[in-house]
C-alpha cells in the first residue's frame, strides 16, 4: 500500500503547566492524585525494551475504521517501521496500540500492544486474540506491521524528565484514565482554537479491574455492524471482557484535539490504549475503563509529543470520492 503522510505540530506546553492541569483536573475524578515531574526511571524494569520515552517525540495516527471494517479494505496493513523511516524516527522506541496484521496471524484478528525497540530490534510486543471458546489468548508478536488502524509514539528511548502519575480510588464519573487526562488538560490549560497537545506513555493498573475488548475474527461476526456511508461501526461486534485485572500495564497515546482543526481526521476518541498483564498469561487487549472505582490504583509515566503524522487518511480519501 502506498503511504500518504500529512504532518502537523502540537503547541508546546511546559511539563510544569501540564502537571498542574492534570493535578487539578484529575483531582475532580479521583480520590488521591499525585502528579510530579521526575527523571524517568529505567522502563526496562517494567519489561519495556527501552530505558526511557524522551527525545524526538512524535505520534502517528494510521488509517481508520474503514480499513478495518469496510469489505473493500479488510486486510489492509501498515509497516510502522517503514513509517518511522519516512518521518525521521527510524532509530526509536515505538509504543502504542493497533490492530494486528492478519497476514502475520494466519488470518486471525487481534489487538496489538506495540512495544518495540527499532534501535536494537528488541521486541516486547503482544497480540491478543479471541480463542475458539471466546477466551482471550495473548502471545508474543515480533512483526513490525499492524492492521488497518494504529497509533504509535516514537521517541529516541532516552531517559529524561517525564510526568509521573499516582492515582488511587475514583470518585467521579469518568472511568477511563486517558479520557480523564484529556478532560483535565482541555479544561485546565484553557486550550483555545487549535492549540492542542498530545501525551503518551506507559502506566500500570496496580489494583482494581477494568473492562476490555478484543476484536474477534471476521468469520465469527454473524451480523452486519459497519455502515460504509457513516464510515463507522454502528453495532457491537467486539468480544468484551470484564472484570480484567489487576496488575496490568497499559501503553497509551492521547491528544486533546486536532491541531489542524479537523483536516487530519484523527481517531475520534482522542486516545488509544492497549494493555497486557505483567504477572499472568493470556490477559491483554484494548483498555476501556475501570469497573472497580473504589479499588482502582494507577502509576505511570508520560511525555509530550511534538508532532503528529497522519498516515493514509482514509476518511478524507473516501469523502473526496463521494
Amino acid at each position: 500500500m502506498q503511504l500518504k503522510i500529512e504532518k502537523s505540530k502540537f503547541k508546546e506546553y511546559s511539563l510544569d503547566k501540564i502537571s498542574e492541569a492534570l493535578q487539578v483536573g484529575l483531582s475532580n475524578n479521583y480520590k488521591s492524585v499525585e502528579i510530579s515531574i521526575v527523571d524517568c526511571p529505567n522502563l526496562r524494569d517494567w519489561g519495556c525494551p527501552s530505558e526511557g520515552i524522551s527525545g524526538n517525540q512524535k505520534i502517528i495516527d494510521v488509517g481508520g475504521e474503514p480499513y478495518m471494517h469496510d469489505p473493500k479494505f479488510i486486510g489492509a496493513e501498515f509497516d510502522y517501521e517503514e513509517i518511522s523511516k519516512m518521518i525521521g524516527s527510524e532509530k526509536s522506541y515505538a509504543l502504542g496500540a493497533g490492530s494486528g496484521a492478519m497476514s502475520c496471524l494466519e488470518g486471525h484478528c487481534g489487538e496489538l500492544v506495540i512495544n518495540e525497540n527499532l534501535i536494537t530490534s528488541e521486541s516486547k510486543s503482544i497480540i491478543a486474540r479471541v480463542g475458539s471458546n471466546k477466551e482471550c489468548i495473548a502471545e508474543k508478536y515480533t512483526a513490525r506491521k499492524h492492521g488497518g488502524l494504529g497509533n504509535v509514539f516514537y521517541t529516541d528511548g532516552a531517559r529524561g524528565k517525564v510526568i509521573k502519575i499516582k492515582i488511587k480510588g475514583r470518585s467521579g464519573e469518568q472511568g477511563s484514565l486517558p479520557q480523564a487526562m484529556r478532560e483535565a488538560l482541555s479544561d485546565n490549560l484553557k486550550i483555545e482554537g487549535n492549540d492542542h497537545l498530545a501525551l503518551a506513555g506507559v502506566f500500570r493498573m496496580l489494583k482494581g479491574k477494568i473492562k476490555s475488548h478484543v476484536q474477534p475474527d471476521y468469520a465469527d461476526i454473524k451480523h452486519e455492524y459497519y455502515d460504509p456511508k457513516q464510515m463507522k461501526c454502528v453495532k457491537d461486534f467486539l468480544q468484551f471482557y470484564e472484570p480484567v485485572g489487576p496488575e496490568l500495564q497499559g501503553y497509551s497515546i492521547l491528544w486533546t484535539g486536532d491541531p489542524t482543526g479537523g483536516d487530519l481526521n484523527l481517531r475520534e476518541s482522542g486516545e488509544h490504549t492497549h494493555f497486557h498483564s505483567y504477572t499472568k498469561e493470556n490477559i491483554a487487549g484494548h483498555y476501556h475503563f475501570d469497573v472497580t472505582p473504589e479499588e482502582i490504583e494507577y502509576e505511570g509515566y508520560f511525555n509530550t509529543a511534538e508532532e503528529v503524522h497522519r498516515v493514509n487518511n482514509i476518511y478524507k480519501e473516501l469523502s473526496n470520492k463521494k
